[in-house]
Parts: structure tokens; C-alpha cells; sequence
């Protein structure tokens, strides 16, 4: 309902404290306080043309697929740095094996339950530095169309476990024979190397419904060499050849064809046109707009007006939140102007550090879950403005999360049944005679 009189509002929807006279015989002015809850939101998703997703010490593969926000698929870019070199023994050198070893980082989405699977693709290009040293979630290296390996596993996609992927025997023996005998053509150089190993592009396989975090930093994920050989004891040695680390990223491709926001790439979509809800994610960059178009008749109910206290509440829409997609613990909430450019944050009550949402879980009857943010400075200052200064706020996932987490929150405006929003304001009214 839009708060076309707030008068009636207050009258016959808030509450209200008795008024009292303030300053006897010499003022004759009227104090009363109303709590508002009826003020109108408006809300959008926004996507983001795309985020840094290289130097963030780890990169995401896998794929998943949701009803509501779509199909999601990462794609992993790993570079090697130029294997060390060795000392080889004065003896003869047999290959073992050779196997692409991977740590999860603890960031995932979708089915822990079942096996997932993998692909690992050789690059057909070197993966080359951009301009400006950064690679974003839009780029892309061309990869071999057949595969080199694949694996299938049921993640425990805790924090350190690592993954043992065997890879064929002619790349790691091919690799041993070069560095033991240091052929100068193929280790005399970073490109040179490069030339000879373009690299591997790691994504989810046919069967496969969750993306993983993986660390891509010192020997985290790296190719390991097996070799021994024998003088009067055998010895088993490895060699390690690890990331080149500012090269490697992710990529990422999302096809919202049959779900409620198709047609977000590039555009802004207000949640009347997507079923009453929106879409904030860091894995495919999008934000949700916030807007108080009517804020500013809460000025025609009395001769001077404050606003004492606002919470805003933000709930997630059952049913799209579960074990595989859980809630994050929070978001960034800042404010725009007029561009829907960002120019501040709304902060705790000390101004030093971001608000991220205070969640409240509701474990026994799952209704009263939602994100809490006190708003009240922002609406004290924007009660009274009009045209270019009016402002909105943007709800994000926490900058430091964007390229290096897969948090998701699909939240209901206030016409969704299943997550409505809530702003309830603590208005301070003085009437004079």
C-alpha cells in the first residue's frame, strides 16, 4: 500500500504515544511519537557486468542449477609456474605417475550428498596477462575439446581436504625427462614453459551439481611428479610444479532462460516483473536495489517531524534456501545516488565498520528468518530531499566475498507471501497550535 496519507496511517495502522504538552503557557507545542510499518519499498536486481576473479589465491569449478536463479557454470584457468631445478642422481630415473593434486577452500554450492563429477581439459592457449593484470568473470581461454581426465567424487568440502587427480602417463614422463635434463627450450623461461604446458581448464563433468572453491596458492594445487630410482636402496622422490598464481581465475556462465529472472544480464529488474522477488549473488554479480519512493509524506503528518529510529528486515523467500544453498551469515548495504553509483555504506553506530545484516534464524517454525539493518541515520537524512539528491540502497555481497565465495539470497518484497520485506520507523511528530 503506498503511503499516500500517512495521517490515516498513523491514526488507524501505527501506534502512538499520548501527546504532551511541552513548555506550559510559553510553548504550546504537542510531542507525539507513531511507529510506521506501512511505507512503501521498491525493490530490483541489478546485475553487475562482471567481477575480478584472479589474485584471489583460489578459483571455483563445477556447475549448478536452481529453479530460481538458473544454471551456473565455472570454468577454473590454471598456469604453472617453470618447475625448480634439479640435481638429478648419478643414476637411471624411473617414472611413477603423475597427478594434478587440488585443496578445497571450504566455499561450495549444491549437493554434498551424492558423487559429483569433473573434467580436466589441456588449454589450447597460452593464458596471456590482460592490460590491466587483472582477469574478470566474463574472460575466457579456449580449451582442448577432449578431455585429459575426469574424476567423480561425494565433497566434504571442508577447509584443507585435498583431491588426487591422475593424469596421463606420457604429460608427467614427457615432464620428468625435460627437467632432469634441463632441456633449455622448454625450462629456459616463464614463456618458454608456458609455450610447452599452456595449462588445464578444470569444470564440472556430465554429472555434476556442485561447484567447489579450490586453493590455487604455493603447493595447494599443484602437478606432482612420482619417480624413483635405485642405487644401493631405492629412493622415491616427487617433484611439484605449482600455479602461477596471477594467472590463474574462473569464469563464469549463467542461463536464467526458465526462471523468474530471465533477461537480468546487463539490466535492472524490478521484483513486479520477477515474481515478487530478488536476486543478490556473488557468483554471478548481482545486487539488489532499495528504494523509498514516498518517504516524504511522513512530513504531512505534523509541523516538524524526526525520525527516531528505522530497522529494516529483509527476509529470504522459503524455499529457496536449503542445505545446499544456504544463507550467508551477511551482506554490505550501501548508498546510492542518483547513477546507482555507490557513494557511502551504511555502518554500525560507530561509523567504522559495515553493517552486515544481523541474520535471525527461526529454526522452529521457519517464518521470522531475515536480515536486520538500522537505517535510521540514512532515512533522517533523506526525509525532506527531492530530484538528484534523492537516494537508494544497494544490498551486496561484502566486497572481500564477491569473487571468492558463492553466497546467494533470494529475498521477497513486500507483496511476496513467502518473504515479505519490512521497514518499521519510530516517528517523533511536534504540532504547534
Amino acid at each position: 500500500m503506498h503511503v499516500l496519507s500517512l495521517l490515516y496511517v498513523a491514526l488507524i495502522t501505527a501506534c502512538s504515544s499520548d501527546g504532551f504538552n511541552m513548555g506550559g503557557k510559553f510553548l504550546s507545542t504537542e510531542i507525539r511519537t507513531v511507529i510506521i510499518d506501512t511505507c512503501s519499498i521498491r525493490m530490483s536486481t541489478v546485475s553487475i557486468d562482471s567481477v575480478v576473479t584472479s589474485g584471489k589465491g583460489s578459483v571455483m569449478a563445477g556447475s549448478y542449477s536452481d529453479t530460481v536463479f538458473g544454471h551456473t557454470e565455472c570454468t577454473a584457468y590454471v598456469a604453472f609456474d617453470v618447475p625448480a631445478t634439479q640435481d638429478p642422481p648419478d643414476a637411471d630415473i624411473k617414472f611413477d605417475s603423475v597427478a594434478l593434486v587440488m585443496s578445497l577452500n571450504g566455499v561450495w554450492t549444491g549437493d554434498t550428498t551424492k558423487y559429483q563429477s569433473f573434467t580436466i581439459y589441456p588449454l589450447d592457449e597460452i593464458i596471456t596477462l590482460p592490460d590491466d593484470e587483472e582477469y574478470y568473470s566474463t574472460n575466457r581461454v579456449s580449451r582442448g575439446s577432449v578431455p585429459m581426465a575426469g574424476f567423480s567424487l561425494k565433497p566434504h568440502p571442508l577447509e584443507g581436504e585435498a583431491i588426487s587427480v591422475r593424469l596421463p602417463d606420457s604429460l608427467g614422463n614427457n615432464i620428468l625427462q625435460k627437467i632432469m635434463s634441463y632441456d633449455e627450450v622448454t625450462l629456459g623461461s616463464q614463456d618458454r614453459f608456458m609455450a610447452y604446458l599452456k595449462g588445464f581448464a578444470v569444470t564440472g563433468g556430465e554429472h555434476s551439481d556442485n561447484i567447489l572453491g579450490v586453493y590455487v596458492s604455493d603447493t595447494s594445487m599443484c602437478i606432482r611428479i612420482y619417480y624413483h630410482y635405485s642405487t644401493e636402496t631405492r629412493h622415491e622422490e616427487v617433484i611439484s610444479i605449482t600455479p602461477l598464481e596471477e594467472r590463474c581465475f574462473y569464469g563464469v556462465t549463467t542461463d536464467r532462460e526458465d526462471t523468474p529472472f530471465k533477461g537480468l544480464e546487463g539490466h535492472e529488474l524490478p521484483s513486479s516483473g520477477t515474481e515478487n522477488m530478488v536476486l543478490v549473488q556473488a557468483l554471478t554479480a548481482s545486487y539488489v536495489k532499495i528504494e523509498f519512493p514516498y518517504l516524504n509524506n511522513l512530513l504531512e503528518l505534523g509541523d516538524f517531524s524526526t525520525v527516531v529510529n528505522a530497522e529494516l528486515n529483509i527476509y529470504p523467500v522459503k524455499g529457496t534456501y536449503s542445505d545446499a544453498v544456504p544463507l550467508p551469515s551477511g551482506f554490505s548495504l550501501y548508498i546510492s545516488n542518483e547513477d546507482d553509483v555507490a557513494v557511502s555504506a551504511i555502518t554500525d553506530y560507530s561509523g567504522d565498520a559495515l553493517q552486515k545484516g544481523d541474520l535471525v534464524v527461526d529454526n522452529l517454525y521457519n517464518i521470522e528468518t531475515y536480515y536486520s539493518y538500522n537505517i535510521t541515520t540514512f532515512l533522517a537524512d533523506q526525509l525532506g530531499t527531492i530530484g538528484i539528491n534523492k537516494r537508494s540502497l544497494q544490498l551486496i555481497v561484502p566486497s572481500e566475498e564477491l569473487a571468492t565465495s558463492l553466497n546467494t539470497l533470494v529475498a521477497g518484497d513486500a507483496s511476496n507471501e513467502r518473504g515479505r520485506i519490512k521497514l518499521k520507523i519510530r516517528y517523533l511528530i511536534y504540532d504547534s497550535e
